[in-house]
């Protein structure tokens, strides 16, 4: 399959939601670039010093000086949310939270993870931030940060913070306020008569008294969060529907932020080049430490040493960390789809099957791999194998916009594919509900700065130029009398991320091998990965 990178590349076409203005893929253009340049002038950044996260004048052997975070530029940022605000009614106001820290025990915290609406729109990659955007008539639109102020004292403990300075000068947001302030501004957000009857408050802050819905079920089996973990001060609006309080005059104005037809996760779901290429680059990383999981493999090893292997190779080639906890399944633990206690045995004639990718500028990479434990394929295995690789190919051949294809029909596609493969090998005519239990997850996923991106975009969605998806067919065999013996106990998954082009697509966790022989060849060694 060809890879033509420039097409797949030119993101910002045609291909655009009509709503949300055109750029140039060779030029951002801003609405206040002057103010950026004056701000990259000042290549010191003076005074600032340390933020809370790595920085083109702190650490510029991960970030470029043009760059707020690796890859994605300040002129890019700013276009994100000028791009947002003029896809707003006129007089809305959008409020993007960003998460707090959560607790393991007192004073234990995990490792901080951001909202990614806010890391999307301003690279801040601190804990209790929040993000408005004040949008007026025309192009006009007021943007303020709220963060935590510095503070020697705590900083002293927990790290440098950006700051109100550093919001300014280093993210080029052009107000900020302690984050302190902000229930006053919520308050008055809500209280005061918006200036027409179309304005909207635009959030994903909740708005009922009582928690959110536990996870969500749909037509497959999938995990989801419970409860956000929102910054403190969002609890705010979390009184809007009690009872005993007066109701706010904009209470019903409130609108999701990430709910269906949501024009920021529009606007997320096609990446510039920019996007692509960090992409590309954690799909590089991951696909290599892949490799060298593949090659620590041998009968006696355990599940949680190959997940060491995993993280250790990300991280030692510059993924911030692995994009999240990852399936180590050997043996029959690979028919469970989330299988992550990773700490059971791998013995002779078993397959592990890795589900596990880096994370690396915010972005995720999403691979899986299937590889036997003794370097050889048994012949139940390797037709099994061969089944679901011929899925995932005539599902990737079709990834590009002349296919005029969706998600859910390659789903269709890949469905069918396993249905008459797995028939062959079964010696009969497998019905749907076989291929239920065989088959039971869906072929793929919007991919991004969240591994499950964009979840709000439907899958019946047409798939289109610089979109980025998953491709990942798999098939699960219980161990039944329904199914042949040499078949039971056998799990396996395929999975790729994907770029899609106007003709064709370019694979970007292509350096993880996925040939039967190619696979043979690095679990006996004869391959190694590269750095």
């Amino acid at each position: 399959m060809q890879r033509n990178l420039s097409r797949a590349l030119s993101t910002f076409t045609r291909s655009r939601p009509r709503c949300l203005p055109l750029i140039s893929p060779h030029r951002i253009l801003s609405c206040n670039e002057n103010r950026l340049r004056q701000r990259r002038s000042f290549s010191a950044f003076g005074n600032l010093g340390s933020l809370g996260q790595p920085a083109s004048h702190t650490h510029p052997h991960l970030i470029s000086e043009d760059d707020i975070t690796p890859g994605i530029s300040g002129a890019e940022y700013l276009e994100r949310r000028r791009m947002f605000a003029a896809s707003l009614p006129d007089g809305s106001v959008a409020v993007v939270a960003g998460y707090a820290l959560r607790y393991a025990t007192g004073g234990i915290f995990h490792e901080f993870h951001q909202n990614t609406d806010l890391l999307y729109l301003t690279g801040f990659n601190e804990p209790d931030a929040c993000l408005v955007i004040e949008k007026d008539q025309g192009d006009n639109y007021k943007e303020t940060l709220f963060l935590r102020p510095r503070d020697p004292a705590t900083e002293i403990w927990d790290g440098p913070r950006a700051g109100l300075e550093g919001a300014k000068l280093y993210f080029g947001i052009t107000n900020a306020e302690p984050i302190h302030r902000l229930p006053e501004r919520l308050n008055t957000l809500l209280n005061t008569q918006l200036p027409f009857t179309h304005s909207q408050i635009v959030t994903d802050l909740p708005t009922s008294h009582t928690l959110p819905p536990g996870p969500f079920h749909s037509n497959h089996a999938a995990s989801a969060p419970a409860v956000p973990a929102w910054t403190p001060y969002a609890t705010l609006l979390s009184h809007l529907n009690d009872p005993s309080s007066p109701k706010p005059v904009n209470l019903f104005k409130v609108r999701k932020l990430s709910g269906v037809g949501s024009t920021l996760a529009q606007q997320r779901l096609f990446k510039s080049p920019a996007e692509i290429a960090v992409l590309r680059k954690a799909g590089q990383i991951s696909g290599r430490a892949h490799v060298d999981t593949m090659s620590a493999t041998k009968p006696g090893v355990t599940e949680a040493y190959l997940h060491s292997v995993m993280d250790h190779g990300v991280r030692r080639r510059g993924a911030d960390a692995l994009a999240y906890v990852p399936v180590v399944a050997a043996g029959k633990n690979a028919l469970t789809l989330h299988y992550v206690i990773n700490r059971h045995v791998a013995k002779d004639g078993d397959l592990v099957l890795m589900d596990a990718g880096g994370e690396y500028g915010g972005y995720a990479s999403d691979i899986t791999r299937t590889w036997p434990v003794s370097g050889k394929f048994t012949e139940p295995q390797k037709k099994l194998y061969q089944a679901v690789l011929k899925a995932q190919k005539a599902c990737i051949d079709k990834c590009n916009e002349r296919s005029h294809t969706s998600l859910d029909e390659l789903q269709n596609l890949a469905f069918e594919v396993l249905r008459v493969e797995c028939s062959k090998l079964f010696g009969r005519r497998l019905s749907y509900n076989d291929m239920n239990i065989l088959y039971p997850h869906h072929v793929g996923h919007w991919m991004g700065l969240d591994v499950h991106d964009t979840g709000s975009v439907p899958r019946t969605t047409k798939l289109t130029m610089a979109m980025v998806i998953t491709i990942e067919p798999g098939i699960y065999v219980p161990d039944t009398e329904r199914f042949p013996a040499e078949y039971r106990g056998i799990g396996i998954r395929i999975e790729d991320d994907v770029v899609i082009g106007e003709t064709d697509c370019t694979v970007l966790s292509a350096e993880a091998p996925k040939e039967i022989d190619d696979i043979e060849a690095v679990v006996q060694g004869l391959i190694k990965a590269r750095d």
